[in-house]
């Protein structure tokens, strides 16, 4: 099954102190790379959240926002740090009779200096350690069943798009196939139509045999599509087993798609081979486009 890298999930959970909603979304991107807005209350257990997400997440660009409410009305009180605050007035002072400072400390600005405003919302005072586990886990298993829905329109698209590309890889090879006898044969009436009875040239059968067949082999695309088949079935081997990180080995798949592709192209002189090749790289682009976002 696949899995998209594109996917949201949110959680929102509460208990008698705290209610934390949760936000996790994901977007492609060619590594893991998280963005993330958590609030200072949580900041002891930023490394045990962004550690989970690696784990769970694995690729893609992530994007996890958490946010708070306390429901405990005396966890929103505040209290004036008198000892902190006293140490900063006295240090403001010592700086004044110095001359070093020619004004005295503001309210305003003494109140904005750090822990003389203590609050009971630490880490230590509100009981939120499970709902905020609970609420991430859940948030990204979330995230992970849209991922997976995702990644089963993807597989459906892809799959469509391969039949396509299989049908008129049979038509190049029926045409292929058809033409040999005929290009042999043309090539031997066009020479032959260069000597004429009056000409003093004597034309060797053999030799004009060989010299057709060194170039049919130049032109012979048997090879080409032996490999294209061959990649086509090893992306769908990809495509519905579970290996991990599947987007990049069918990412370098497609370049040998593309690869073998466009040498039947240069190879073929039959419009009708040539009308297929084009057909085919237009499904091969649209399918490198859905395997971008493949996780």
């Amino acid at each position: 099954m696949l899995m998209s890298m594109t996917g949201f999930g949110k959680r929102e959970i509460e208990n008698a102190d705290i209610n934390i909603s949760v936000e996790v979304k994901s977007i492609n991107s060619r590594y893991l790379e998280v963005n993330h807005k958590i609030p200072r209350l949580f900041s002891d257990d930023e490394e045990a959240i962004l550690t989970l997400i690696r784990k769970k997440l694995l690729r893609g660009k992530i994007i996890l926002n958490i946010n708070y409410t306390l429901l405990n009305e005396k966890l929103d009180e505040i209290q004036l740090n008198t000892v902190k605050a006293n140490q900063y007035i006295k240090i403001a002072n010592s700086l004044s009779l110095n001359n070093q400072v020619d004004k005295k400390i503001s309210i305003d600005r003494l109140l904005s200096f750090p822990d003389v405003v203590l609050s009971n919302t630490t880490s230590s005072n509100v009981a939120y350690k499970r709902v905020l586990s609970k609420s991430v886990n859940d948030a990204i298993n979330d995230l992970i069943k849209m991922r997976s829905k995702e990644g089963n329109n993807l597989s459906k698209d892809i799959q469509f798009r391969l039949n396509k590309i299989k049908k008129d890889l049979a038509l190049i090879i029926k045409s292929s196939e058809r033409t040999q006898k005929e290009i042999l044969s043309n090539y031997r009436k066009k020479i032959k139509l260069l000597f004429d009875s009056k000409s003093k040239i004597v034309l060797d059968d053999n030799r004009l045999l060989q010299e057709i067949v060194i170039f049919m082999e130049k032109k012979d695309i048997h090879e080409e599509i032996t490999r294209l088949q061959s990649h086509i079935d090893v992306f769908i081997n990809y495509l519905m087993k579970g290996k991990s990180e599947k987007g990049k080995r069918m990412t370098f798949l497609l370049q040998e798609f593309l690869r073998e592709i466009n040498t039947i192209g240069s190879k073929t002189d039959n419009v009708k081979t040539s009308h297929l090749v084009v057909n085919i790289k237009t499904e091969i682009e649209k399918i490198r486009e859905q395997v971008q976002n493949i996780l």
